[in-house]
């Protein structure tokens, strides 16, 4: 005869892997590095079937490239865009830290500008 502590030991082990599956599923949207011998390159790979708006933020240290500034592209559905190159110094152990939010669709943002006549 199987004793409640052996049910609920099963039922905690199978929610437990039920779960940590569910988690560590791929991302649809994710960040690639290409890491070579000079530079990195960082990359947006979409693989959903649609297009998606992303905005990117990297916080570097210990390159070249300032890339504070945030980046915001359109990367189209099944595919893989360079969002920047980083350039390491050699004598310094370089590491970033980055932002990424994905969006449904890109957003253009237009302002109206009148000219005003000076006097």
């Amino acid at each position: 005869m199987i004793s409640l502590k052996t049910y609920i030991s099963i039922f905690i082990f199978l929610n437990t892997l039920f779960f940590t599956t569910i988690l560590e599923q791929e991302k649809p949207v994710y960040l690639v590095e290409d890491v070579q011998k000079k530079r990195t390159i960082i990359y947006v790979q979409n693989n959903t079937d649609s297009d998606k708006s992303v905005f990117l933020k990297i916080d570097p240290i210990g390159y070249r490239r300032s890339a504070q500034r945030p980046i915001i592209k359109n990367v189209p559905a099944n595919s893989k865009v360079q969002m920047l190159i980083l350039i390491p110094f050699t004598d310094q152990e370089s590491s970033y830290t980055y932002d990424l939010i994905v969006n449904e669709e890109l957003e253009n943002i237009s302002a109206k500008r009148k000219k005003q006549k000076s006097n």
